[in-house]
């Protein structure tokens, strides 16, 4: 992966404006009033997921403007990845298209606990090489953006609210230790969520929010730390 990120949201793949409102839809979420609309379109028979904030109010299509261009230059710096859903392109500067991940989200798959291993391994490889190319995706704890395919794919979607330094440059050693601490959290919330018997935390009582998180790190700055040790020793 070259260190220069080269901006390209019009690729073939992605509809036009028009071939979206002429397209029927699914929607997943009908962001109002704040967030995107994201739905399922299938133009020419390929269906494809579409993040799309033009029907918001024009100062929300600004700031939304800036994250189609976020997540557009998050999938050019990262390329083509079997973790992640293939990027069509933007629609214009208020959408932009992505492979539609058949499938569901792993946290409901009826084989978790039965694969659990696998998923495991599959979703540390996958964060181990984000790490590796200084990309912190600050979403991939969100339960809705891991998602498991027919084939046994585990894939990260979402990549609006991410963070990157190309290696070499300058904040990428301190980016790359950031993103070690949070992937390793998100390992352990795995680990938790994948248990055979089920989710332990299932059934109690709700913690305040970011308090299971906050509990993560911390393990997680334990286990590397030990590892670390163990590396030395």
């Amino acid at each position: 992966m070259s260190a220069t990120v080269r901006f390209y949201p019009f690729r073939r793949k992605a509809p036009t404006r028009s071939q979206l409102e002429a397209a029927d839809r699914k929607y997943l979420t009908r962001g109002a009033p704040f967030k995107a609309d994201v739905m399922i379109v299938s133009v020419d028979h390929d269906p494809m997921v579409v993040k799309d904030f033009a029907p918001r109010a024009w100062w929300r299509r600004l700031i939304g403007r800036l994250e189609v261009q976020r997540e557009s230059r998050a999938y050019a710096y990262l390329g083509p990845m079997p973790f992640l859903p293939a990027f069509y392109g933007c629609i214009d500067g208020n959408a932009l298209a992505v492979e539609k991940i058949e499938g569901g989200a792993l946290a409901r798959a009826p084989d978790r606990g039965k694969n659990r291993d696998d998923y495991l391994a599959q979703i540390r490889a996958a964060l181990g090489r984000l790490a590796e190319v200084g990309f912190l995706h600050l979403d991939a704890r969100n339960n809705k953006n891991v998602l498991l395919s027919p084939d046994g794919r585990v894939i990260f979607i979402d990549l609006a609210g991410s963070l990157w330094i190309p290696p070499g440059k300058p904040g990428h050693r301190v980016l790359r230790r950031l993103a070690d601490l949070y992937y390793e959290a998100n390992v352990i919330k795995w680990e938790t969520l994948l248990n055979p018997d089920g989710d332990p935390r299932a059934g109690q009582r709700k913690p305040p929010r970011y308090l299971n998180g906050l509990i993560d790190l911390r393990t997680a700055w334990k286990r590397l730390r030990e590892q670390k040790s163990e590396i030395k020793a």
